[in-house]
């Protein structure tokens, strides 16, 4: 059951500090949290932070934190998307679980020669007979071509666990007339601040009109499989 879209927008930690609030009556001090909750005082700031700009919690004159109204409706809604995702085991995923996921690439069948021309990158959203993902996941392209210019040489793609991932758009320009260009996309998993899990790559060729104008503007799609890999 996926969480509803005003609960999509808040990060794990966020949701996971609601269900602690909504447990606990009363208003509530951070360090009560930090001693309860099982989340770290940084985790904790950050969460609040996000709480208080959604309108779910506000801090007394107690400097202590409670739920809105809104924070209240948050925390019911919580609890029955929690109640149903509970209720199939076997569409839990386990940490370290590998997940299928399809990145495509959305291109014009022709390009024209020094015209930049935009290319989308995006990710499927999950089948419905398949597990998904437990928290949103990064993934970083790496794009390279030859016999073209590109805008940039990287697109990052965040990809929820429930939907289809936004967009990333880049521009390849052809240099020159009648000759096709080669691209390449190599793709990684975030896993940390510091480190990339390589998920593979692909490569395709993009045909470039044989005249200055005006090319095929018609659309097609080339992809390839990622096998993303839970952290919860």
């Amino acid at each position: 059951m996926p969480l509803p879209f005003n609960l999509q927008r808040l990060p794990s930690e966020a949701l996971d500090l609601l269900r602690f609030m909504g447990k606990t009556p009363g208003s509530i001090s951070t360090d009560y949290m930090e001693e309860h909750s099982g989340l770290s005082a940084r985790l904790i700031g950050k969460s609040i932070r996000r709480l208080i700009n959604y309108d779910y919690i506000i801090m007394n004159v107690r400097d202590e934190y409670e739920l809105t109204t809104e924070g209240k409706v948050a925390v019911q809604e919580l609890a029955v998307h929690d109640a149903g995702a509970n209720s199939d085991e076997t569409l839990r995923t386990r940490p370290g679980q590998v997940i299928q996921r399809r990145l495509t690439v959305v291109i014009p069948r022709s390009f024209v020669v020094n015209r930049p021309t935009d290319m989308y990158f995006g990710v499927n959203p999950p089948t419905p007979d398949n597990p998904t993902l437990a928290d949103s996941i990064q993934v970083e392209l790496r794009i390279s071509s030859v016999g073209g210019k590109l805008s940039g040489s990287n697109v990052s793609l965040e990809i929820p666990p429930d939907r289809a991932a936004a967009p990333g758009k880049l521009t390849l320009t052809p240099t020159q007339l009648g000759k096709n260009v080669r691209v390449r996309v190599d793709a990684f998993q975030s896993v940390d601040i510091t480190t990339l899990e390589p998920l593979g790559g692909m490569y395709f060729d993009v045909t470039v009109s044989t005249e200055v104008e005006p090319g095929d503007s018609t659309s097609r799609a080339v992809g390839m499989d990622l096998m993303l890999r839970s952290m919860k």
